[in-house]
């Protein structure tokens, strides 16, 4: 069945059958989102400075088919903004494409204005088989949002690797997945090739990162102190990030605290059977003096205990480091870290650790 709807003096047409509403041009999509339970987003080119607005309708299923391309425009994005509950998202036979070699120059938030790629806010919702290709910024931030799934997701920024396309060309502030103030939140079967943390996990609570593949990276990471003034929002409680592989990048394991924030509290995380291979800085990198600066700048020197990190577990790491890499790294403030565990864990390489702090039962 086909339908005309006209809407500020414009015809309209989408293409309807009984079971979904399919969308093959982008000036269709606000009309889908409004009327629709059920869409199909099918081979859709989305003009540049644009941004694919998916404001849901409570309930809907909504598929990517095809090739979603995002065309070129100096602004900040985003390139996808999703809101909704009770939502089903899949993408199992699409690529969406970020076209961010059209964007990189080696300095990321640095450099000239870029793009991110999605800013989710959904509740009781998943996302599943995304599948991401050359992210211009930042992959996917999920904010404000809870119980959601984000399963089974691709997001290969290979060509924005220095060795593929040179210094100058390359991806930086390419996060996979950050995290921000979300609750019971599970990321799951992924895998991340980029040029920042494959996950960063910001504030929230109730996190499970799982079964991930993270290519040449920043690391698994927890990165908390975003806020000058609010302490909810430089909290992080109750994550576990578990059964994932590392290869190449910088880190393996990265927490870090930002000695610019407010106050805040990172507390109860479980990092549970981690393997990481031969990253370029450090193997496991914890510390209480991290600021978000250019890439190469010098942290500051003092550590500061405005966010403490409480009750950190590692159990069942295994890795190697690069030749020049640093094993383990841990710089604590005074009262900056307390009541930490390793078990198992082993990390090989060239260079002595360097630990201002020993978890229990466990010699730096």
């Amino acid at each position: 069945m086909k339908f005309l709807l006209t809407i500020f003096f414009v015809t309209l047409t989408i293409f309807q059958t009984i079971t979904a509403c399919t969308v093959t041009q982008f000036y269709q999509v606000p009309v889908a989102v409004e009327i629709c339970d059920n869409i199909i987003l099918d081979n859709i080119e989305v003009p540049g400075g644009e941004t694919l607005v998916l404001h849901l309708r409570p309930g809907t299923t909504l598929q990517f088919r095809g090739n979603i391309t995002f065309n070129h425009a100096v602004w900040h994005g985003p390139l996808v903004d999703i809101k909704g509950r009770n939502v089903k998202i899949d993408g199992s036979d699409a690529i969406l494409n970020g076209q961010g070699e059209k964007y990189w120059d080696g300095l990321g938030e640095w450099g000239s204005v870029k793009p991110d790629f999605f800013t989710i806010q959904l509740h009781n919702s998943t996302i599943n088989n995304i599948h991401v290709l050359n992210a211009p910024l930042h992959g996917v931030f999920l904010t404000n949002s809870s119980h959601v799934e984000l399963d089974s997701w691709v997001i290969d920024n290979s060509q924005g690797n220095a060795e593929v396309n040179g210094l100058t060309k390359a991806g930086h502030n390419t996060d996979g997945f950050d995290i921000f103030n979300s609750t019971d939140i599970v990321l799951t079967n992924g895998v991340v090739n980029n040029q920042d943390d494959c996950v960063a996990l910001r504030s929230g609570a109730n996190i499970l990162v799982t079964d991930f593949v993270c290519q040449g990276g920043h690391g698994l990471s927890i990165s908390v102190g975003f806020s000058n003034t609010s302490v909810h929002l430089n909290t992080l409680k109750n994550v576990t990030i578990s059964n994932s592989i590392l290869e190449g990048g910088e880190n393996g394991i990265h927490i870090k605290t930002h000695v610019d924030a407010g106050n805040g509290l990172i507390q109860n995380v479980t990092y549970d059977n981690i393997v990481f291979q031969a990253p370029l800085k450090y193997g496991i990198n914890i510390q209480e003096n991290y600021q978000n600066l250019p890439a190469n700048s010098t942290f500051p020197s003092e550590p500061r205990n405005n966010i403490p990190i409480k009750d950190l577990h590692l159990v069942n790491i295994i890795g190697n480091v690069g030749p020049q890499a640093v094993p383990i790294y841990i710089l604590c403030a005074d009262e900056g870290c307390y009541d930490w565990s390793f078990e198992q864990v082993s990390v090989i390489g060239v260079t002595n650790n360097s630990c201002n702090y020993e978890p229990a039962n466990f010699k730096c």
